[in-house]
């Protein structure tokens, strides 16, 4: 391992491991009447929460068990409780839990039965002999699949306007409940009946730049507002001073493109990720665009459509090149929906380690 992919590896793990002390800290700091509020029924839900979980351990080596303290779902299950306390967003304001444990052995998964404790945990296999030729398989992308369809019923089971399905190693931004309420009021999502989801996150690494007319546009925009800057600066410095009197003799123009030019090398450079996230620091500048077929960290579903995307996923079967995002996006193709996501991103991914046993490795791999 080179020096830097060591430093790096270290400090995530350092990262994780202060994210998962400050996580138990808060859920130690909870208030049985804090507790009760997340298991109180009510006739309608404007959201119900699931999150997808198994037990991640099981993936790593030995030696890597020994070392490591995940504990993905414990943070992800503290991040969605203190939402859920203190979000108070007028469209979701009565707000479910649960965590949906798809583990073959859920006896042995002791971090979600820990978990039982603050929230509700409901598990797909009760016992050894439930569902087994699912568990045998070696279609791990079938059993993906059938897992998302079940956590998928299970939260539908809970009458509810929305329904928000996550994976275990994803945390939401502390204010991304009402971001999205912003977003779906402002592009009058609550109303249309024409879409399928909404995604809160995609991955960094294919968010970058790359040849659309997007791109063009945005890196355009950034140049130009650059150079105009530049422009200005060089147009209004003061005469007094010596170096001003020279670039004096320059035109304006030489400004203007140097300013844009660059503006459009330092967004080349660092990347269209990079570039966007100020706009997470301004909720009216978050933006919600056309979502591909990828990914399931972090989806918003209508309830309406919950039954028929059930169906749909029970009849496709899923293989390396049609797992379960595939088959989601599919549906919304046959059925003529709209897909949006919401850029930057809300959700932060933290997992380091996949839950498809095929493809896990360690840690270190997935720097």
């Amino acid at each position: 391992m080179h020096v830097f992919e060591y430093v790096s590896y270290v400090l995530i793990l350092q990262a994780n491991d202060q994210r998962l002390e400050d996580a138990k800290a808060y859920l130690q700091s909870l208030l049985p009447m804090e507790r009760a509020k997340v298991t109180d029924v009510v006739e309608q839900y404007d959201l119900v929460i699931v999150v997808i979980t198994m037990n991640r351990d099981a993936a790593l080596n030995d030696n890597d068990r020994q070392i490591y303290r995940l504990g993905y779902l414990t943070q992800t299950v503290a991040r969605l409780l203190l939402i859920v306390h203190a979000d108070i967003s007028p469209e979701f304001r009565h707000k479910k839990l649960i965590v949906c444990n798809v583990d073959a052995h859920p006896s042995t998964f002791t971090e979600a039965l820990d978990l039982s404790d603050h929230v509700q945990v409901v598990s797909r296999y009760q016992n050894r002999t439930a569902k087994l030729h699912d568990i045998m398989t070696e279609n791990v992308f079938e059993k993906e699949k059938d897992d998302y369809m079940y956590c998928l019923q299970t939260a539908g089971g809970f009458l509810s306007r929305y329904y928000l399905v996550l994976e275990d190693d994803v945390l939401l931004e502390e204010n991304a409940i009402e971001t999205l309420y912003f977003m779906m009021n402002y592009f009058d999502l609550f109303a249309a009946v024409d879409w399928l989801f909404v995604k809160l996150y995609y991955p960094e690494k294919w968010s970058g730049y790359d040849w659309s007319a997007q791109t063009v546009a945005e890196i355009g925009s950034y140049s130009l507002l650059a150079g105009s800057l530049c422009a200005g600066v060089a147009l209004f410095l003061p005469i007094h001073r010596k170096w001003s009197r020279s670039c004096q003799t320059l035109p304006l123009w030489f400004w203007f493109m140097l300013g844009a030019l660059f503006a459009a090398l330092v967004c080349l450079s660092i990347g269209r990720q990079h570039v966007e996230s100020w706009r997470s620091n301004f909720v009216s500048t978050y933006r919600l665009t056309e979502a591909s077929g990828c990914c399931t960290q972090a989806t918003l579903y209508p309830a309406h459509l919950i039954p028929d995307l059930s169906a749909h996923l029970g009849r496709v079967r899923s293989t390396y090149d049609f797992a379960v995002d595939i088959a989601v996006n599919g549906f919304a193709h046959i059925r003529g929906l709209k897909c949006y996501r919401v850029e930057p991103n809300i959700v932060k991914h933290i997992g380091l380690l996949s839950t498809i046993g095929r493809n896990s490795k360690s840690a270190k791999h997935f720097l």
